[in-house]
């Protein structure tokens, strides 16, 4: 981080200026240089005087920071944060890369909106990975966000602390703490702003469903919809079509699943994302396999899509079911070995999903002839699925435990 003197120097190269034309008539040349060479501390006097030569405000120079050094720092942290993806290890070490970067900063910023998104991305980050204390630097940017007057900002921050809630596994509270701050937002604002109002809309519909309560979440979500249609406002519109299409195959819906993935279609080629379409492909690929078992359809979808969804966690989850569905024992079982939990998908139907893996696990290792390892993956499976809720996953899961318990040892 420059010091005062190294700042002064470098503005004054910057500009090309010698020392003597900077010191002018009220500095000699003799202190500008002590000053530059952090030998002398100038007077506020005669910082103003440097500032006004230099054509600057005098806080640009007592900031740790300058204004320039900060928004480019933002902006590369922008463009590291829009690139973390991948699997769940590349996605942590692309937050551990951004706490890193920003790290050395955090005590030094000043009051700017620059440093309160420097120390929202960080705070974030920090939480994700692990890396570092994440609470003072998310109380900081909120404090700036608020004397700001930024109000959306200071929203999404509280959506985080209640997502962070979600991510712990604590449904009720985290739909308690959502529902509080929207409440308090409207009765600041009157009527929220309709970015934040779908954003609202979007989470709130998510933990009615981790808390179970299917038809506020459909209500919700629906509501979102039918508003962002109404006034063309496109924001969250890809993931509101993929979780109406999910929440329509959970139901047994099948017409409205299959006109949800259509919109997301139609959606994918209007805004000409790839990635659309795969979450689209992903939805059906997963009809396919555990809802009608029609395996070779699933995995013919899969390996056409592979290169679009770059979703490794859930590659190696389909692809094993696929398999293990064509009686192809060992490499399902190989590719349900390479599978993890992303560590960024706390939703009980995301879980209950996944979960499934280990009762595929131990029908496997039943056809395979290991009856013990059957056993042990079994009471994994349904250790796993007994907290969630009633869902065809957990029904699946069940079954498999008292097909595999239900044999002589």
């Amino acid at each position: 981080m420059a010091t005062l003197g190294e700042r002064i120097k470098q503005i004054r190269k910057e500009q090309g200026l010698t020392l003597q034309a900077l010191a002018g008539d009220e500095l000699s040349k003799g202190m500008l240089s002590l000053i530059e060479n952090n030998k002398a501390n100038p007077s506020m006097e005669s910082l103003s005087y440097i500032a006004e030569r230099l054509g600057i405000e005098r806080n640009e120079l007592l900031q740790e920071m300058p204004t320039a050094e900060l928004r480019a720092l933002l902006d590369e942290i922008e463009e590291k944060r829009r690139n973390v993806s991948g699997t769940s290890e590349e996605m942590v070490a692309g937050y551990e890369e951004i706490a890193d970067r920003i790290h050395p900063y955090v005590e030094k910023l000043p009051f700017r909106y620059e440093s309160a998104r420097l120390l929202e991305i960080y705070s974030r980050c920090c939480y994700n990975s692990k890396r570092y204390d994440w609470k003072p630097a998310f109380d900081r940017a909120e404090a700036i966000y608020e004397q700001l007057h930024l109000i959306n900002s200071v929203a999404d921050l509280h959506m985080f602390r209640a997502l962070m809630k979600l991510s712990e596994r604590r449904y009720e509270e985290a739909l308690e703490t959502l529902q509080a701050s929207r409440k308090m937002f409207e009765e600041q604002a009157g009527v929220l702003d309709p970015l934040k109002k779908l954003d609202f809309d979007y989470y709130e519909s998510i933990l009615y469903s981790a808390t179970g309560d299917k038809v506020n979440a459909r209500r919700l979500m629906e509501e979102a919809i039918t508003y962002s249609k109404k006034h063309q406002i496109f924001y969250q519109i890809n993931a509101l079509y993929r979780l109406a299409g999910f929440e329509a195959l959970l139901a047994g819906d099948l017409e409205r699943k299959n006109y949800y993935i259509g919109k997301l279609r139609l959606f994918a080629e209007f805004s000409e994302d790839e990635e659309i379409t795969a979450y689209a492909n992903a939805i059906e690929i997963h009809y396919f396999n555990s809802f009608t078992h029609e395996y070779e359809k699933a995995d013919q979808l899969l390996e056409e899509n592979r290169k679009q969804m770059g979703m490794d966690d859930y590659y190696y989850l389909e692809k094993g079911k696929a398999l293990y569905g064509m009686k192809h024992y060992a490499e399902a079982l190989d590719c349900f070995k390479q599978h993890r939990m992303n560590p960024f998908m706390p939703h009980p139907y995301d879980l209950s999903m996944h979960y499934e893996k280990e009762a595929y696990m131990a029908l496997i290792y039943e056809q395979l002839g290991d009856h013990e390892q059957a056993k042990i993956y079994a009471q994994q499976a349904k250790e796993l699925i007994e907290p969630m809720p009633d869902l065809p996953y957990k029904q699946f899961i069940l079954d498999t435990y008292r097909k595999i318990f239900g044999k002589a040892d």
